[in-house]
């Protein structure tokens, strides 16, 4: 979403980059429109239930707020589970592209949903990767 919304040159609304401005401003209709556009993109992209529950929100901004403080969270269960496919996926009958392609999509997934302590050293980015390239030249 934040691709879709930079690529366009949206991203701002999200960010208060672009701020609302007074209802007066030649400029105000412009950002209404740009701001019920954004809501539809969003909007649509989500389950209906989802969707409903951020209707009531007047701006795009506090939708995607209320969206990132409800699911942008990591939780300890995800990064289990994510840890556990890992090391359960085997080739099998995938060819080594799809293999590989599928292994690295599983640690991309887990590395954004570390919730353990923040690193200050830099080293968790090195381990990372090392245990990609170990993980992934095991065949």
């Amino acid at each position: 979403m934040l691709t879709a919304l930079s690529a366009k040159n949206k991203l701002g609304l999200i960010t208060d980059r672009i701020s609302k401005p007074k209802f007066n401003s030649p400029y105000y209709h412009f950002w209404e429109r740009c701001n019920d556009m954004i809501i539809a993109w969003i909007t649509n992209s989500l389950s209906r239930d989802i969707a409903n529950s951020v209707m009531c929100f007047d701006t795009v901004k506090d939708i995607w707020t209320d969206i990132n403080e409800r699911f942008g969270t990591s939780n300890g269960s995800k990064y289990i589970q994510l840890q556990r496919e890992i090391s359960l996926t085997s080739q099998g009958h995938l060819d080594i592209a799809t293999y590989f392609t599928k292994q690295r999509g599983l640690w991309d997934e887990l590395s954004s949903a570390y919730i353990g302590p923040v690193c200050s050293c830099g080293a968790l980015p090195k381990f990372i990767e090392e245990h990609k390239s170990i993980n992934s030249s095991v065949v």
